[in-house]
């Protein structure tokens, strides 16, 4: 899954550089070329998962970042328990408080 929510950063990511590009440039190319790379990691990602992550990304961020035990989505600690239980991948990363996917990555 830790996998799974990395492509789903980049695709966050791809989405915002492509909303920022739409309003600064007027460039079909390069937004072709991102749509490109978009539909490409789409097809990466399990469907179910990617339902998940258009349905939270119509409302913001999707994925978000851990920082000393908190989800930086709604501000709220996360168990440690949990948490332990995301590392070892014993239960998906995503906040049990906004279900927002997390990247662990980011914890420190």
């Amino acid at each position: 899954m830790k996998d799974q929510v990395r492509l789903l950063l980049e695709l966050q990511e791809l989405n915002l550089v492509s909303k920022e590009s739409a309003i600064v440039h007027d460039d079909s190319e390069t937004d072709m070329d991102l749509a490109q790379k978009m539909v490409s990691l789409s097809d990466q990602v399990r469907p179910d998962i990617l339902s998940r992550f258009n349905r939270l990304a119509a409302h913001g961020a999707a994925v978000v970042a851990v920082n000393s035990g908190m989800c930086r989505g709604c501000n709220v600690a996360i168990p440690q328990g949990d948490m332990n239980r995301m590392i070892n991948g014993s239960t998906d990363p995503i906040c049990p408080h906004c279900d927002r996917f997390l990247n662990l990555d980011t914890e420190g």
